[in-house]
């Protein structure tokens, strides 16, 4: 294979499962070398079709499997169906984009890391240079597919923003290989609540206790740089998620089932009701809140969590059954996680 060129190296590694190019890193240095390289790692994402798997993020287990400093994760873990990470309580989930995870320290949120479970390594990241008065900042990873680049955005409240009607919130971000944040001109329109879902090559976020914006998402599109604001269905939304790559949003009001909206057409802000999923809402529960859609897993499955269960919908037969873990607790974030050969290391 050393007389293959590095062009056709590339097209070839670029479509076969990751398990398969770890192995082949140990052949020769110029095999590890392009198996390394950030440019295969994105031809990667779009090439490679991969299974979702199902990751824990477990904040009370006995036998840490993660330790979680200020400089950022040391990691013993395989990657196997269900890879746990332990002792994680010290540290918050910012949100997660193509297999990347984003954590920011709980008692400071400057302080922020970059986690790639597959290859488990960490990356602690620059401190955002915005000094907001008041609250927390929130953050979004997500990634421009027109630049190859993964973004940070930080969104805080402006010095006297917080008596400000409008709500002066302002907005930096950063660009993964470079050394400084970018404050950008314009923040989001209102204040934000809950993990950003990136979809479409922009994060969403619902807007965080206004009446008349209710029923609306704040979106920021990464390329672009810019906020933007987007109408949601008619419905009582519990939350968002990621369904296949798009933007989806779940209906718990009722107590016998619950309704999934999906946006399939990005760019002409629609949304279709996708799927029904019949679900009695626990004794003595008006409605299905309690409910949280993970996302898409395995071979077309749709995994759900209720308190300390995990429960799997068959988009074929409609068949809702339940999957046992050993030890997961009420406080156990789940993703759908699909692996991503970045080596974050290099950067």
């Amino acid at each position: 294979m050393a007389q293959f060129p590095s062009d056709i190296l590339f097209d070839i590694f670029s479509r076969l499962p990751i398990k398969s190019l770890f192995r082949f890193k140990c052949v020769s240095p110029l095999w590890s070398n392009i198996i390394d390289d950030p440019c295969l790692a994105y031809m990667h994402l779009t090439r490679c079709v991969q299974e979702p798997k199902i990751l824990l993020l477990d904040h009370h287990h006995h036998t840490p499997d993660v330790t979680f400093t200020e400089a950022g994760v040391f990691l013993k873990a395989n990657m196997n169906l269900v890879p746990k990470f332990a002792n994680s309580k010290a540290y918050f989930l910012e949100g997660c984009c193509n297999g990347l995870l984003c954590f920011t320290k709980r008692c400071d949120d400057c302080v922020l890391v970059l986690f790639n479970p597959l290859r488990q390594e960490v990356l602690a990241l620059p401190p955002s240079t915005s000094s907001p008065p008041l609250g927390k900042r929130k953050y979004g990873l997500g990634f421009d597919c027109l630049t190859n680049k993964y973004k940070i955005v930080s969104v805080f409240f402006r010095e006297g923003g917080y008596e400000n009607p409008d709500y002066n919130l302002g907005a930096q971000v950063y660009t993964l290989g470079t050394s400084s944040w970018r404050t950008i001109s314009k923040g989001p329109p209102f204040p934000l609540i809950g993990k950003p879902i990136f979809a479409c090559g922009a994060l969403h976020w619902l807007v965080n206790s206004h009446d008349a914006l209710k029923d609306k998402i704040v979106s920021f599109d990464v390329g672009k740089e810019e906020f933007g604001l987007i109408s949601l269905p008619k419905i009582w939304v519990g939350h968002l998620f990621d369904l296949g790559a798009n933007l989806a949003v779940v209906d718990l009001s009722s107590d016998t089932h619950i309704e999934i909206w999906v946006m399939k057409e990005y760019e002409k802000k629609e949304w279709i009701k996708e799927y029904k999923i019949d679900i009695n809402a626990p004794m003595g529960m008006p409605n299905n809140s309690l409910i949280e859609v993970i996302g898409l897993w395995g071979l077309g499955e749709i995994l759900l969590k209720y308190n300390e269960s995990l429960f799997s919908y068959n988009l074929r037969t409609s068949e809702l059954r339940y999957i046992q873990i050993p030890g997961l607790s009420n406080d156990t974030e789940v993703l759908c996680h699909i692996g991503n050969l970045l080596s974050i290391s290099r950067f």
